[in-house]
């Protein structure tokens, strides 16, 4: 049977700040010829995210064969799918669209545990009924067979940035702002490194959840009453993850806000101050590490919501330097979510979306399992 050239394919993604699921529609070759249709966010309620903490916590501190024959995370994660249902349901309906002309669906729930080094990488979502729900192929587990060839796993957004973004003659660095932020550097291009970087919504938003009552801090209209304590930031940039070689991925557990928060000596909006900028720190310092001057910093994720870690990030690049994926027709938010779509048509038609420079693994990958109705 003849592999399709283009597919219309549906991602779905929800990344390491909890707050809801992304939702993006393309049409799509997996190289080139990327059309956007339709993008969709879906809320979690503070219930549902409690939740999920509630299973990543158990996923790192408890035996994980144990917490996965759980009844807790077996009932969860069949909620968690239907949920998925519903929404794939009225999307379709919202904008008129016949669910015969889907062909797959890319679906990455959020990660509840990330462990290369014990080959684990575990996501929401049951794959399997949702295939046979809708009644079409699925992809899923994206991140096992990177995984078994011994790379890390993540980030695996490299491959859509590349055919979004390259310039020839120019080396472009394009950095998602996540809960963990992750570059992608395009020399040329060429795809030449990818890596995750540290935590850049994390610790923002729990400090935030913790001494403000708010789910994250919007526009930064906290932080900007605060001032930044160098002090602070000299200690911080100790911290074993700032001198870790790339290609390395992160699990949102490896960052703790108490070991950067042990001693309250100074106001709170000081600390969340000081924090957004030891985010913008961490990005920019990514040019020290990798000993490439970048021509152009392009950046998405919700992270670009925050103009004073944006106005920090300008400050510490240069102004001329810095981009958002708005400048080139693509919402922020909505990369990865887009990014999955593509990676899914890639997996249909055979072809790689991790590599040797992107995840550390020992040859090209072919990622994501395909489920199929019965």
């Amino acid at each position: 049977m003849m592999k399709k050239k283009e597919y219309c394919s549906l991602g779905i993604m929800s990344g390491t700040s909890l707050d809801g699921l992304d939702f993006s529609l393309l049409k799509t070759d997996g190289k080139e010829n990327i059309n956007p249709l339709i993008n969709e966010y879906s809320k979690f309620n503070t219930e549902f995210r409690s939740s999920i903490k509630g299973l990543i916590k158990k996923f790192n501190t408890l035996d994980y064969k144990l917490v996965i024959e759980s009844r807790e995370f077996v009932k969860f994660n069949k909620i968690f799918t239907e949920d998925i249902y519903c929404k794939i349901k009225e999307i379709l309906k919202k904008h008129s669209i016949d669910k015969s002309s889907l062909d797959v669906i890319g679906l990455h729930g959020n990660t509840l545990i990330h462990n290369p080094e014990k080959g684990l990488s575990l996501q929401l979502g049951d794959a399997k009924l949702l295939s046979e729900k809708l009644q079409i192929t699925v992809i899923s587990k994206f991140r096992e067979k990177d995984i078994s060839k011994n790379g890390q796993g993540a980030p695996l957004v490299p491959i859509f940035h590349l055919y979004q973004f390259s310039e020839p003659g120019k080396n472009i660095m394009i950095v998602n702002i996540g809960g963990i932020s992750n570059f992608s550097l395009i020399i040329n291009k060429q795809l030449t490194l990818a890596s995750d970087i540290g935590p850049g919504n994390k610790l923002i938003d729990e400090f935030c959840s913790n001494e403000f009552n708010r789910d994250f801090d919007e526009d930064g209209k906290i932080s900007i009453k605060g001032q930044v304590i160098e002090n602070l930031i000299e200690i911080w940039k100790k911290s074993n993850f700032c001198s870790v070689e790339h290609p390395i991925s992160f699990d949102n557990s490896f960052f703790n806000l108490k070991d950067f928060v042990k001693l309250k000596k100074y106001k709170n909006h000081d600390y969340l101050r000081s924090l957004t900028f030891f985010s913008a720190f961490l990005i920019s310092n990514v040019e020290k590490k990798i000993k490439h001057k970048v021509d152009k910093w392009i950046f998405c994720g919700g992270g670009t919501a925050n103009s004073v870690l944006m106005k920090d990030l300008k400050g510490l690049i240069g102004e001329n330097k810095v981009f958002i994926t708005k400048d080139y027709g693509l919402d922020p938010f909505f990369v990865e979510s887009q990014a999955f779509a593509f990676i899914s048509v890639r997996t249909m038609r055979g072809l790689p979306s991790s590599y040797p420079q992107t995840t550390g693994c020992e040859e090209n990958c072919i990622c994501g399992v395909k489920f199929f109705p019965d």
